[in-house]
């Protein structure tokens, strides 16, 4: 509904000069924004858009407004310059012919698909507008099926406003968007989905109110409600926490503007055309930030809309990233590709990273599933990110076929191969489930399985002949002679592998994934630096016919792995859950195979000494705990005497001061650079303390200290570490802290929180660089190099 004053426009409110000019440029559509963002990139170092700084300071500066205006510099002495392009526009405009005096000022747009048993409800709130302006409403229904295009006719009998686009066939929701926005008279924009409504009759009036005081702002929004069709119970408000004072930047980094809040200064009035027909989702969040790039955005707290989720809806179908990206990924890798080219280049490198993580997604999704095809079609739409995104999954791109699936299964395989040693002795009960589980893996690499069967007289030989028979192509047997021993028959097998990667599985474990060569060759393809890995094993006690997952790899989650913290148990439980880079698997010392007792503990030390180790936590695999087993079926008494005598010789082996014996470590403080201002913050690291000798015996540093800034922000500590850099929260409670330097107790839990505390693997040397941050300022804070000492023991000491 309008009023009965809907062709009389109010006289718009005093503006300052800037916010004049910056009217009269933006309406007109002459400002060339990415020029200007391009030619001048200063523009990018302030909170300013283009328009903004040239009205304010560019104009007296003397840049353009566009390649072909020239600029002029203020020269004036008594305050009377003109900015040269407005007055331009101006001069144009009185030439011009005049608006109609009927011609809508908003244009309110609604996509409509099968939402019969909503589209009333949306008219409704739409048509039932109180505002002192003329406003039309475009509706483009997508050729539904269900009576909604018959319900979108029967308003536009009645509402002369209401522009009805009822489509021959279906389009797309993009392109449905893309054909009414094209279709735009007002110099202000709403939109309002077919399944959503409005639910304040002020709502475009306040909105009209709230940007003609405003010429700087080109779109603003509210909050809505959001409500579930099959949780009628359940209600939220979205944003939950919304900023009163939004940014672009904060825009860039997160869609906080749900469609049926937003209201703009329609951008594309001029030279400018929008196109989001190019397959670009999502859309609104793409029109947001094309009017966010050349003008602020404004908020108003009142909640005057509903967001409808439910399962018809756009986003409901899928119930994961994955799933999403697979159906919509093309369309999400243009929407950043879009928007590398705006913002003056600002976060041209950030939206590349969205770009390829979206890319190695869905390229791990058909790797995993072994769909070469797809793959294919994903590096064929992508061209000018596939390249590098395939260098990152661990995929040298030089001589990679195009466009044929089988070619690129070939490339990927000889590049992916991975040699599987099953070692095996009288296992004629379980060997069949174990080869079960290697030869069942899937995903896109090449697997070859060499077996070494140390002499069995139990009937495993027969079977892992029969194993070879079906599949003479990935299977070969080591013949034997007579018994080797563990050691020898693995130093054996590990010599005939050809694979890029090894993984190992004892003839009496097994793999209880199909994705376990899938998931640890993913760790170690897409980390050059990484060596090894270690999946989350099942213990399975035969005894009792128990499955209980490692205790101490469950205390632990997936990541870098630490020598020291190796040295202290032998962690990675057995070789059936290990995965090696064969290069680094082949730099074990030769002696390893003739060390008495050695096993996975030795041998992934061996790699952790000179490499990088890491663990997977997910059970992939079970290590079989019997009586008859050379480890396993040992009292843990025994177990436990026989670690200590490990370390022992382990210590003799790698140095001393590398985890397998108690010893102090010291520490020398010094400040960086200058000492820290108070007017900064001030701070205080309580240990280790300076120049004093502490005992550790898990090969950890333990850090702990308090900062408290001045200005009463929240601060956070970055510690650089070998050259990797770590953001390290201060939110420890510490009220003691807070009343000794400010004088007063904490009023809350959070303003308490200056405390802080974090460990760091010890290994023979360690220099650490803090800095405080405050508000994105950083400051140096102290440096701090630790070095140890080997305790002596009594009998040492005498």
């Amino acid at each position: 509904m309008q009023t009965a004053a809907e062709t009389a426009v109010p006289a718009p409110p005093q503006l300052e000069p800037w916010q004049d000019d910056f009217s009269t440029i933006y309406r007109s559509g002459r400002f060339d924004h990415l020029w200007y963002a391009a030619r001048y990139p200063d523009v990018g170092l302030t909170d300013l858009s283009p328009l903004e700084h040239y009205v304010k300071y560019g104009a007296r500066l003397g840049r353009q407004p566009r390649p072909d205006f020239p600029g002029t510099p203020d020269e004036a002495v008594d305050g009377s310059y003109v900015n040269p392009f407005a007055a331009w526009i101006r001069a144009r405009a009185e030439t011009e012919p005049a608006p109609a005096w009927n011609r809508p000022v908003v244009s309110v747009l609604c996509i409509t698909y099968n939402q019969e048993a909503f589209i009333r409800q949306t008219l409704d709130s739409i048509l039932s507008q109180r505002t002192d302006f003329p406003f039309e409403l475009i509706v483009g229904d997508d050729r539904s099926s269900d009576g909604t295009a018959e319900i979108i006719a029967e308003y536009a009998t009645r509402h002369p406003n209401l522009v009805a686009i009822l489509r021959p066939e279906n389009v797309g929701v993009v392109k449905n968007l893309d054909d009414i926005a094209g279709r735009v008279s007002g110099e202000y924009v709403a939109i309002c989905e077919g399944d959503d409504y409005w639910t304040d009759p002020d709502k475009l009036q306040r909105q009209f109110d709230y940007m003609q005081q405003r010429p700087e702002y080109t779109l603003c929004y509210h909050p809505v409600k959001v409500v579930y069709e099959d949780m009628p119970a359940v209600e939220e408000q979205y944003p939950e926490h919304p900023n009163p004072q939004p940014s672009l930047s904060d825009l860039v980094a997160h869609n906080f503007i749900q469609t049926n809040s937003v209201f703009y200064r329609w951008r594309y009035r001029g030279g400018e055309r929008l196109e989001i027909g190019r397959g670009i989702i999502p859309a609104d969040w793409y029109i947001h930030l094309m009017h966010a790039e050349v003008g602020r955005i404004g908020f108003l707290p009142q909640v005057m809309g509903v967001y409808r989720k439910h399962a018809g809806g756009m986003w409901a179908a899928f119930d994961t990233v994955l799933a999403r990206h697979k159906r919509l990924g093309k369309s999400e890798i243009e929407f950043y590709r879009q928007l590398r080219g705006h913002f003056g280049g600002r976060y041209a490198a950030e939206y590349e990273a969205t770009q390829k993580r979206i890319f190695r997604r869905l390229a791990e999704a058909y790797l995993d599933e072994e769909d070469p095809a797809r793959l294919a079609q994903l590096i064929e739409d992508h061209p000018d990110i596939a390249e590098a995104a395939l260098n990152e999954l661990g995929l040298t791109a030089a001589d990679r076929p195009r466009q044929d699936p089988a070619a690129l299964r070939t490339w990927i395989e000889d590049q992916l191969t991975v040699s599987v040693v099953v070692t095996s002795y009288n296992h004629v009960g379980t060997i069949r489930r174990c080869l079960d589980g290697v030869l069942g893996q899937r995903g896109l690499f090449r697997m070859q399985v060499v077996i070494g069967d140390d002499r069995s007289t139990d009937g495993t030989a027969e079977i892992i002949e029969e194993y070879r028979l079906r599949h003479p192509d990935r299977i070969t047997v080591r013949s034997r002679e007579r018994n080797l021993g563990m050691l020898q028959n693995m130093r054996d097998c590990v010599a005939a592998c050809t694979g890029r990667f090894v993984a190992f599985c004892e003839g009496d474990d097994y793999w209880i994934s199909n994705r376990k060569i899938g998931l640890q060759l993913r760790m170690l393809r897409t980390d050059p630096a990484l060596d090894m890995c270690f999946n989350w094993v099942l213990l399975h006690h035969v005894a009792n016919g128990s499955y209980i997952p490692h205790e101490e790899q469950g205390r632990y989650q997936t990541g870098p792995i630490s020598f020291p913290v190796l040295a202290r148990a032998p962690l990675t439980a057995n070789f059936s859950a290990c995965f090696y880079r064969a290069e680094a698997l082949r730099r074990v010392p030769e002696a390893f195979y003739d060390e008495k007792g050695a096993a996975d503990w030795l041998m992934n030390l061996y790699i952790a000494d000179k490499g990088r180790i890491a663990f997977l936590r997910e059970i992939l695999s079970v290590y079989t705990i019997q009586t008859k087993g050379q480890w396993s079926g040992l009292d843990e008494t025994i177990k436990n005497l026989l670690i200590g005598q490990y370390q022992k010789r382990f210590a003799t082996i790698f140095g001393e001061g590398r985890g397998f014996e108690k010893f102090e470590v010291g520490c020398t403080i010094a400040e960086l650079d200058a000492e820290l201002p108070d007017a900064f913050a001030r701070a205080h690291l309580e240990a280790p303390q300076d120049r004093v000798w502490a005992e550790i015996q898990d090969g950890q540093v333990v850090f702990t200290g308090w900062i408290v800034a001045a200005n009463r922000e929240k601060a956070t500590l970055v510690a650089e570490i070998d050259g990797v850099v770590q953001r390290i929260p201060v939110d420890v409670h510490r009220p003691d802290v807070i009343a000794a330097v400010t004088g007063d107790m904490p009023t809350t839990m959070e303003e308490a929180r200056c405390g802080f505390q974090f460990v760091l693997p010890y290994a023979l040397h360690l220099e650490v660089l803090l800095r405080i941050e405050v508000a994105h300022e950083v400051m140096p804070w102290l440096s701090i190099i630790l070095t140890h000492r080997v305790k002596k023991t009594d009998r040492q000491a005498a």
